[in-house]
């Protein structure tokens, strides 16, 4: 059971990593500069246009110069939250080939497990937020930090063109809080498989999050500091999540043993 687990977890990091980093990303607006939403290239918008002489002459207004400086505050906190989505997806790929192995892995302390109910309601109130701003298009409060706005401005905001992205991240964080309940009162089948389902909604979570981050600092060029929270806590969950998973695989092979032998 344990080599199963992690040949499915080495095969869903293949499959949503992989197309993330070599799939062609549109840039936002079809390439079309907006003050809420800068160019890609750097390219400043035209401020006019003088026609009728061989002089044609651009210039950047200060409000567009402006909204590129807050555009891009932010980007050394987002590439140490990138750096903390890598560190905890490594935890977990490490921790599981350890456990295969029968060797120990560096678990955090079974009291932090509590933890996971208190971040998954911290981000299901962000992850609302900002479903209520993708929504109802409402400017949000974004703070000193990056330019959220020009985030939830851009077309990444929605998946397929209509399934707001907090949304998504709502229905994960119900689902981790569902699936601990679920584990810590039930004794049924499902009650023992809950730690690996909050693990597999913690892994994906912290996959997904990692190409949000990497579409605001390459593409969108713009830093969420909403974004960048709920990713920080994606994170913690996934490292809190990796003991109980293993845990259950060890005791349902325990389980297996048993009755093997009888």
């Amino acid at each position: 059971m344990a080599h199963r687990f992690l040949f499915a977890l080495i095969v869903i990091a293949l499959l949503l990593i992989a197309p993330a980093a070599l799939a062609q990303t549109p840039t936002p607006n079809g390439g079309a500069c907006a003050p809420a939403t800068p160019c890609a290239d750097g390219a400043p918008a035209a401020a006019g246009m003088k026609l009728g002489s061989l002089a044609v002459e651009s210039v950047a207004p200060a409000a567009d110069v402006a909204a590129q400086e807050v555009a891009n505050d932010g980007f050394g906190l987002a590439w140490a939250v990138m750096a903390l989505l890598v560190l905890a997806l490594l935890y977990a790929i490490v921790a599981a080939i350890l456990a295969t192995m029968g060797r120990s892995f560096p678990a955090l302390p079974p009291g932090a497990q509590i933890l996971i109910p208190i971040l998954s309601v911290l981000g299901l109130g962000v992850a609302l937020y900002l479903t209520f701003i993708e929504t109802t298009n409402t400017a949000a409060v974004c703070g000193p930090v990056g330019d959220c706005n020009a985030v939830q401005a851009s077309p990444f905001a929605m998946l397929f063109g209509f399934l707001p992205v907090g949304l998504l991240g709502a229905v994960g964080y119900i689902g981790i809080l569902a699936g601990w309940f679920i584990g810590r009162r039930s004794d049924s089948a499902l009650g023992r498989l809950a730690p690996l389902l909050v693990f597999g909604m913690a892994l994906f979570g912290v996959l997904f999050t990692i190409y949000l981050t990497y579409l605001e600092l390459f593409v969108i060029k713009a830093v969420c500091i909403w974004c960048l929270t709920s990713a920080v806590i994606m994170a913690f969950v996934l490292a809190l999540s990796v003991a109980p998973a293993l845990e259950a695989l060890r005791t349902e092979d325990d389980a297996e043993g048993a009755l093997q032998s009888e």
